[in-house]
C-alpha cells in the first residue's frame, strides 16, 4: 500500500499538477468541460480555493478544493437561491478528484478528513457539495442529504447537497472517526494478542537510555516491579526472565520435574496453548496424562474429578486459552484440587492483567509476560513461585536460567536484563496496578470494554467462538466472514490476528483488547464492519468451532 502525504497545496509545481487533474477528471473523464490543447483546466474560483492534496512520492494522487464564496458555484443548481442567505457560513467543496490508479486507497478518506478538519477548525456552519449522480449514496452516507435536483452540467449531472456542521449528523461524526483511522494507515491500532497497543508514557521510558543492571536506580525499580508483580498474583515470588512466554513455561516444566521427578501429573487442553504444555510437558521429561477438551470449550468439570480419583501429582492448564478466547475456571480447578491436596501450575501468559489472578488458593507456580494485558513490550517473561514450590525446590540441581530459588532469593536480576524494556514494565505496572483498588479498576474496564465489543461483533454478523459465559474479556476468535476481512480491518486503521499458524488452518482470525485502548478507539472498526456485507457462515466454518485437536 503506497504512503500519502496529506498537506495543502503551497508550490507553483503543486498548482500544476492540480489544474492537470483538473482537467484529466472534469474535461476528459467526465466531460463536465471542453478539453483543451494544454491538458490544463484552471477553475473559475481558483484565486479564492483552497486546495488539499494526497501526494504520492511528489506527485499528485488527489485533490479537493473549498472556499467560503460569496459566490458559490451550487447557486445555479439549487431552486431557490435564497437558500444559502439563510445559511450562517456555508463553506463550499469543490472539485474532488483521485487519481483513477489510487481510486482504491487511503486518498478519499485523507481528502475528506482533510476538509472536516479545517470546516470545524475555522467554524463554519454547512458544507455544501454538487455531487455527480452517481456518487450521490456516498455523500449521503457521510450525512450530505440532497437541497435541489440533479442539474445537467456539459455531460455531466450534479446533485445539489448540503452537510450542517453546526448540529451534525451522526454520520458525520462516524465517518469521521473511520477515516481518521484510515489515514493513520502507517500505524495501525494493534488489536493483536501481541504485540499490543502501548500508552504514550510507556513507549516514552522504553526510549529512556539504558542503564546498568547493577546500577543502584534500576535495582530500586526492579525490586518496585517485581513486588508489583507479586502483588497481582496474590503474593507469589516473582522472578523475572529475558524471553517469551514459551521460555517461561519451559521453567515451570523443568521446576515440576525437579520438584516431583516421575511421579505423574495431569495436563489439561482445550486450545493451542494447552496442547503446547502437552508438548513441553513431553520435552521435559514429565510423567503425565494429559485431558484434551474441544477447542472453544471450557474444561469438562466431572472429568477433572474423576482424574483426581487417580491423584494426580501435579497439575498444570492454561488460564486463558488465547486460541480460542476461553477464559477457564482457574478458581474452580484450584478448589478441587485443594480436596486432595494436589498442587497446580498455570499458564497465566494472556490472563495476568486482564483478569484477576489474586485468587483464593495460590498457584503452586505460574507464568506470565510483558508483552500481553499488562501492556507493555514483549522480551520480559516471569515465573511466580509460592513458598511451598521454593521449599520443595530448595537443593535442586537446576540450570542458573531455571533457578526459582536462587533468583528469588537474588537482591535485583541475576542475569543481564533489558533496562529499557523493563523501565516500560515499570511505568506499565504504574499506571494501572500500584494498589489493589486501581488493579480492580483495569479489570472492570477490561470486562466492560470486553462486553461491549463482543456485543458489537455479534452485532456485525460474527460468530464467536467461546460462548458468552466462557468469554475471556480481551480477546474474541472467530471465523472469519470472507477472505478479505483482516485487510478491510486494516484499511479501518485496525490490524487483527489471523496469520498464526493456529488460525490459519481454522481460517479463524481474533480482535484482542489488551492493550492501550478504549471503546472511542475501536469505535471506527464497528463503523467499517457494519458497511461490510456479513456472509453467511459456511457450514464448515461452524463446523470449525466446535472440532477437536
Amino acid at each position: 500500500m503506497a504512503d500519502f502525504q496529506f498537506k495543502e497545496a503551497r508550490t507553483p509545481q503543486e498548482f500544476e499538477q492540480i489544474h492537470r487533474l483538473n482537467h484529466q477528471v472534469f474535461a476528459a473523464e467526465i466531460r463536465q468541460h471542453n478539453p483543451n490543447p494544454d491538458g490544463l483546466l484552471v477553475d473559475r474560483f481558483h484565486p479564492t480555493n483552497r486546495y488539499f492534496l494526497a501526494l504520492s512520492e511528489g506527485s499528485l494522487a488527489g485533490m479537493v478544493s473549498v472556499h467560503p464564496g460569496p459566490e458559490f458555484s451550487i447557486a445555479s443548481r439549487l431552486p431557490s437561491p435564497t437558500l444559502l442567505s439563510s445559511l450562517r457560513a456555508p463553506l463550499e467543496v469543490r472539485l474532488l478528484a483521485v487519481h483513477p490508479r489510487y481510486r482504491r486507497s487511503l486518498v478519499l478518506p485523507g481528502l475528506l478528513l482533510q476538509i472536516y478538519d479545517y470546516a470545524r477548525q475555522n467554524r463554519f456552519s454547512d458544507l455544501l457539495i454538487s455531487g455527480i449522480v452517481d456518487r450521490v449514496p456516498m455523500y449521503r452516507k457521510m450525512g450530505f442529504v440532497p437541497i435541489g435536483h440533479a442539474v445537467p452540467s456539459g455531460q455531466a449531472c450534479f446533485v445539489p447537497m448540503r452537510l450542517p456542521l453546526d448540529s451534525p449528523p451522526p454520520e458525520l461524526r462516524q465517518h469521521a472517526d473511520l477515516y481518521a483511522a484510515r489515514v493513520r494507515g502507517t500505524h495501525p491500532l494493534s488489536l493483536l494478542p501481541g504485540p499490543v497497543e502501548i500508552a504514550p508514557t510507556v513507549a516514552q521510558a522504553m526510549h529512556a537510555p539504558p542503564v546498568s543492571h547493577r546500577c543502584t536506580s534500576f535495582l530500586q525499580t526492579y525490586e518496585e516491579t517485581r513486588s508489583l508483580l507479586s502483588n497481582l498474583m496474590g503474593g507469589m515470588h516473582a522472578i523475572v526472565l529475558g524471553g517469551s512466554g514459551t521460555l517461561v513455561n519451559d521453567a515451570v516444566a523443568a521446576n515440576l520435574h525437579a520438584c516431583f521427578g516421575t511421579q505423574p501429573g495431569l495436563v489439561l487442553s482445550n486450545g493451542e496453548f494447552g496442547g503446547r504444555l502437552i508438548h513441553q510437558a513431553h520435552c521435559a521429561g514429565l510423567a503425565f496424562r494429559s485431558l484434551r477438551f474441544d477447542w472453544g470449550h471450557p474444561w469438562d468439570i466431572p472429568t477433572i474429578e474423576r482424574a483426581l480419583h487417580h491423584r494426580p501429582a501435579w497439575i498444570w492448564a492454561v488460564h486463558l486459552e488465547t486460541s480460542t478466547g476461553v477464559l477457564n475456571d482457574l478458581p474452580r480447578l484450584l478448589a478441587l484440587a485443594r480436596r486432595t491436596a494436589t498442587p497446580v501450575a498455570a499458564d497465566c501468559v494472556s490472563s495476568l492483567g486482564a483478569v484477576d489472578t489474586h485468587l483464593p488458593h495460590q498457584l503452586f507456580l505460574a507464568s506470565g509476560v510483558s508483552g500481553k494485558a499488562l501492556s507493555s513490550y514483549a522480551g520480559l517473561a516471569f515465573v511466580f513461585a509460592s513458598h511451598e514450590a521454593l521449599e520443595r525446590l530448595a537443593g535442586k540441581p537446576l540450570c542458573s536460567t531455571f533457578d526459582l530459588c536462587r533468583a528469588a532469593a537474588h537482591p535485583g536480576p541475576v542475569s543481564t536484563l533489558s533496562t529499557p524494556l523493563f523501565s516500560a514494565l515499570h511505568q506499565a505496572l504504574q499506571l494501572h496496578f500500584v494498589t489493589r483498588a486501581e488493579a480492580q479498576a483495569r479489570f472492570a474496564h477490561h470486562r466492560t470494554l470486553g462486553q461491549w465489543l463482543r456485543d458489537q461483533l455479534r452485532g456485525c454478523g460474527l460468530r464467536l467462538i467461546a460462548s458468552e459465559h466462557d468469554a475471556a474479556p480481551v480477546i474474541a476468535s472467530f471465523p472469519l466472514p470472507a477472505p478479505g476481512f483482516a485487510r478491510q480491518c486494516r484499511r479501518a486503521g485496525f490490524r487483527i490476528a489471523m496469520e498464526s499458524h493456529y488460525l490459519r488452518a481454522r481460517q479463524w482470525g481474533q480482535i484482542a483488547t489488551m492493550g492501550y485502548l478504549d471503546r472511542a478507539a475501536l469505535q471506527p472498526l464497528i463503523h467499517a464492519l457494519r458497511e461490510l456485507p456479513t456472509p453467511a457462515l459456511s457450514q464448515n466454518q461452524t463446523q470449525s468451532i466446535s472440532s477437536t485437536v
